[in-house]
């Protein structure tokens, strides 16, 4: 399953890079963020089972998976451009009613995950605790007002 995700969302980078996505059905704006959310999500839960210690500490693997949470936040909003929603979406209908506020949130986001990756790249465990912290805040802020759980 993951293949797959990583494989489809590598098929959109590769196309938002020239312009941004637009849909033609709601579900294939699901299925984009549900996919990219899982991927974010991954990352995070890996480096945060480092922090906690419950992985052993891999400063090149928190490294690289901080690189790809950069590089992914870079591109959160494509599957929000539009209001599409299907019945087991969990976006909430505020994103588009208070779209600015969301779009703050997610430049935001993408902020904190570049400071994490800098942070991450230079292998200080105290450094990297607050800037992941920081980062996981930053993404959560969404949570509450714009996604159903």
């Amino acid at each position: 399953m993951k293949k797959i995700a990583l494989m489809s969302l590598a098929a959109v980078a590769f196309n938002v890079s020239a312009h941004a996505v637009t849909f033609d059905k709601d579900e294939d704006a699901v299925a984009l963020r549900k996919a990219h959310m899982h991927l974010i999500g991954t990352y995070f839960g890996e480096m945060g089972d480092m922090i906690k210690g419950k992985l052993p500490y891999d400063a090149a693997r928190f490294s690289a998976d901080a690189d790809r949470l950069a590089a992914l936040s870079s591109w959160s909003y494509e599957g929000f451009t539009e209001k599409r929603l299907t019945d087991d979406s969990k976006s909430k209908p505020a994103i588009w009613e208070k779209k600015a506020d969301f779009d703050q949130k997610m430049k935001e986001f993408h902020g904190q995950a570049l400071k994490l990756q800098q942070v991450a790249a230079k292998g200080d465990m105290g450094d990297i605790r607050a800037e992941f912290k920081a980062t996981a805040d930053a993404c959560g802020s969404c949570h509450k007002p714009y996604k159903y759980k």
